[in-house]
């Protein structure tokens, strides 16, 4: 018997060619704002990887990695949310580090 649905294939993960990764860590008001909601958007339409986290002292971390161009553009997409003035977000990217690439699949948002 052959049940109607079935399992799709194990993606393995891989770094694409070019990948870069950053660690990016926005400061100000950008938690209980939809800032990690606004970062996971930024994301998708800038073709990363990664994840988005907050932080106990109040600030908010990512890791993104896709080519320097994709990275470059979430940055752009960001900033234009945060620069919004019909947006609750009040933030800065204060900090940025360049890491080793990873095999991602996706972009998720995390829990502390």
């Amino acid at each position: 018997m052959r049940w109607p649905w079935s399992r799709k294939p194990r993606v393995e993960p891989t770094i694409p060619a070019g990948a870069m990764r950053r660690r990016l860590r926005y400061e100000g008001r950008v938690q209980a704002v939809g800032f990690r909601f606004t970062v996971d958007g930024c994301a998708d339409q800038a073709g990363v990887t990664g994840w988005v986290r907050n932080m106990d002292d109040g600030s908010v971390v990512c890791e993104v990695q896709g080519t320097p161009e994709q990275i470059h553009e979430f940055k752009h997409l960001v900033q234009e949310q945060i620069d919004n003035p019909k947006s609750w977000i009040e933030g800065a990217l204060t900090s940025e580090e360049l890491l080793e690439p990873k095999p991602d699949t996706r972009f998720s948002i995390l829990n502390l």
